[in-house]
Order: C-alpha cells, then sequence, then structure tokens
C-alpha cells in the first residue's frame, strides 16, 4: 500500500514540474511575442520620423537654397549631409500610400508603405504659411505622418 502512496506522491510532484515548466514557457512565449510587436513597431513607425527629423535638421546646411520643393505631400531641400562641401537634394514625397525619400537623382527609397495621411506645413519667421517651389526662409515645419499597420496587435504594450 505504501508503494502504492509513493508512485501516486512522485506523480503529483512530477505534474507540478511539468506544469511549473509549462507556465514558464507560456510566459516566455507571450514575453517574446510583445517584445517582437514592439520591433516591429520601432520598425515601421519610429524609423521613418527619425530618418525624416534627422534629415531636417540639416536642411541649408552649406547650401545657397534650402528649399526647392515645399508642398504639403512632396518636399525638397539642399544640404551638405556628409559635411565635404557637396551639397546634396534630399527628397520627401508621398506616391499612393508610399512615403519615398531620394537623395540627389539616385533610386527612390521607400521610407515607409501604408500611409494614411503626410501632411508637411511650412512657417517662416513671422508665422505664415508659406509653400510653392524655390522657398526660402522657411524657419519652421511641422509635418504630419499617420502609418496604418497591416499587422494586428494583440497585447497591450506599455514602456
Amino acid at each position: 500500500m505504501g508503494v502504492i502512496f509513493d508512485i501516486l506522491g512522485s506523480f503529483v510532484v512530477r505534474a507540478a514540474i511539468v506544469a511549473v515548466m509549462l507556465n514558464l514557457m507560456i510566459s516566455l512565449n507571450e514575453a517574446l511575442y510583445r517584445k517582437n510587436d514592439r520591433m516591429y513597431l520601432t520598425e515601421v513607425l519610429e524609423a521613418p520620423s527619425q530618418v525624416i527629423a534627422n534629415d531636417l535638421r540639416l536642411a541649408g546646411y552649406n547650401a545657397s537654397k534650402t528649399f526647392a520643393r515645399a508642398y504639403t505631400t512632396d518636399m525638397m531641400f539642399y544640404a551638405d549631409t556628409g559635411n565635404d562641401g557637396s551639397v546634396e537634394s534630399i527628397r520627401f514625397y508621398l506616391s499612393g500610400t508610399t512615403l519615398y525619400r531620394r537623395i540627389n537623382s539616385g533610386t527612390p527609397f521607400e521610407l515607409a508603405r501604408s500611409v494614411t495621411y503626410f501632411n508637411v506645413t511650412y512657417y517662416n519667421i513671422y508665422g505664415n504659411q508659406v509653400s510653392g517651389s524655390s522657398v526660402s526662409g522657411v524657419k519652421s515645419i511641422y509635418i504630419q505622418l499617420t502609418i496604418r499597420s497591416g499587422n494586428r496587435i494583440t497585447s497591450v504594450i506599455s514602456d
């Protein structure tokens, strides 16, 4: 009779160990899934805005003319991005639902897909809106960028 209790006790202990291991594996899998969601959001949503902000910081650097195009969905400006004395033209434009970045006359780089809204507003020193071709005197820029992800986030992500 004591042997049967020993066998049942060992089954209970083994079942508890398996349950703890299963719970640990599920928790680790959920954490990995959340981390992948965060990386996807960072890559798809934050990267385009960081590229635009970094390029705009250099707008007009070592260039005599700043904005060649200043439209709501198309902007092109000049900057010496490499600090080597050669001025490059940098253009951001929306084509369909894709936001492109193009340097000089090179191949356009697909910066963001599934863009639902891209709007750029240019202001001069007096706070008046300016736009058009060959615009000078742009002192601040307000950019609105909305990207709709095709992926569904099933968990709440918090920092």
